[in-house]
């Protein structure tokens, strides 16, 4: 090979080095320019990081960790992650797998003695959801309750004389209470605390120092505050942290997320075998702390592996496309940020999509009449329980569902039989129609739709 050759040779590397470089670069910018839209319409509030092949495409914050004290969110700042917590409960009972110190074959009486169809639920049921023990969040007395303190063991004891819903490995019921009795197990059988074990067992070997579990009374550097939206911003509820346990009580930060998901997926704390349990799904679309499922995306089905969370104030979503080697993390501390329709929006334009920002509505004036014809309650059809509530308060429209929510109303196009609202603050869009026989909502909100009739007025 002569020197011409050589030079062509090197030529030719440099220049496919300098394309790759340009779209890694051309990509990076519309991620962010697509998450900066979504920022200034109010649509995203938290920090987001994107990887494709090793190489991270974007790590930023948009919108405010404290909106009292203007601090910005940044890709330093620690959230409360909510359920993405299950993963790692899911890695230490793998870890005591390795080592034998339980089977996850096992029935739970073998280590709880006292506990009720103990011998007919196993570990593999607990992390599986499975099981059929009821959701202790769920319950009505959790709302008055989850702002005291709770150990493990008084925790499960909130759920533990509850009969089962099923027969355990027969249905798929998401429960946290299943994850709060495997942190119960991780503690009876190390001697530990769950945060002691998952932070010198788990976190530590990997230099994961921004991520713990989490405790209000702590002094955590770049800790962002939890918010939601009743009318306006306003600070979310308080959670005591001692009571999600290993269901939820984690924080972290969208870059030592990414260094747990390149540690899981290379299989680095744990073997073959165990990483193929924890990502096969049994019984629906869920392994062992993680879901597991197929998401289309410009034509293709992609093999998704990945958890949500959500805990007052806080809302995330992380995905890993397994087949493309594509990481999506978003972790938002605003509650109406819809966490996994944007991460879906970023795996779109990273496998080539170009996205549309979101429409810009300006608001018009809507006459008195029409205002007052708005307000009352409106039945969502089929779910006789549930109404939407229109109110106007303080020269505003808002829209309310029970507790849930109650978001701003602002009409941009009014006609005679219709009018269109934007929500101030979040995505959905709300359509008031009237006809002869009735008036009705059609409400587009956390991509779904529901339909309501106004009550009359001797029916509210």
């Amino acid at each position: 090979m002569d020197k011409y050759e050589m030079e062509t040779i090197w030529d030719g590397d440099d220049q496919m080095h300098a394309a790759s470089l340009m779209s890694n670069e051309l990509l990076s910018r519309r991620l962010n320019e697509h998450c900066s839209s979504l920022a200034q319409s109010g649509y995203l509030n938290g920090c987001v990081l994107v990887a494709l092949e090793g190489r991270t495409l974007l790590s930023k914050g948009y919108g405010m960790a404290n909106f009292e004290h203007g601090i910005p969110n940044t890709p330093q700042t620690k959230f409360r992650i909510g359920s993405m917590t299950k993963q790692f409960t899911a890695m230490a009972i793998m870890l005591m797998h390795e080592l034998k110190q339980l089977n996850v074959n096992d029935p739970i009486s073998k280590y709880i003695t006292s506990y009720p169809n103990g011998d007919k639920i196993t570990i593999h049921h607990l992390l599986t959801h499975t099981a059929g023990i009821p959701n202790f969040t769920g319950l009505d007395d959790y709302a008055a309750r989850m702002r005291m303190p709770s150990s493990t063991s008084d925790t499960v004891d909130r759920f533990i004389g509850l009969p089962l819903l099923f027969e355990p490995g027969t249905q798929f019921d998401y429960s946290n209470s299943g994850y709060v009795l495997l942190s119960y197990l991780i503690e009876q059988i190390t001697g530990r605390t769950y945060a002691d074990y998952i932070h010198h067992v788990l976190l530590k070997p990997l230099g994961m120092i921004n991520s713990g579990y989490d405790d209000a009374a702590k002094i955590l550097k770049n800790r962002a505050a939890g918010y939601e939206v009743w009318g306006s911003l306003v600070h979310a509820e308080f959670t005591d942290m001692s009571i999600p346990s290993g269901a939820g009580g984690m924080y972290s930060t969208i870059e030592d997320l990414y260094i747990w998901g390149l540690s899981l997926h290379s299989q680095r704390q744990i073997n073959e075998q165990a990483y193929e349990r924890m990502t096969t799904p049994f019984n629906g679309k869920y392994g062992y702390g993680l879901f597991v499922y197929e998401e289309e995306i410009r034509g293709s089905s992609r093999k998704v592996i990945g958890h949500s969370g959500g805990i007052n104030g806080f809302i995330s979503e992380m995905k890993h496309y397994k087949d493309e080697d594509l990481t999506v993390i978003v972790l938002s501390n605003l509650v109406t940020t819809q966490v996994g329709h944007i991460s879906k929006e970023l795996a779109q334009i990273a496998f080539g999509d170009e996205l549309q920002p979101p429409p810009a509505y300006a608001p018009v004036l809507l006459a008195a009449s029409r205002q007052q014809e708005l307000l009352g309650s409106y039945a969502v059809e089929d779910e006789p329980k549930v109404s939407f509530q229109i109110t106007f308060e303080q020269e505003r429209l808002y829209i309310s569902l029970d507790k849930s929510f109650k978001f701003e109303l602002c009409p941009y196009c009014v006609q005679e039989h219709k009018i269109d609202f934007f929500l101030k603050g979040m995505q959905g869009k709300v359509a008031f129609c009237t006809s002869a026989e009735r008036m009705e909502l059609l409400v587009q909100l956390y991509g779904g739709a529901k339909k309501a009739v106004k009550k009359r007025e001797h029916q509210i």
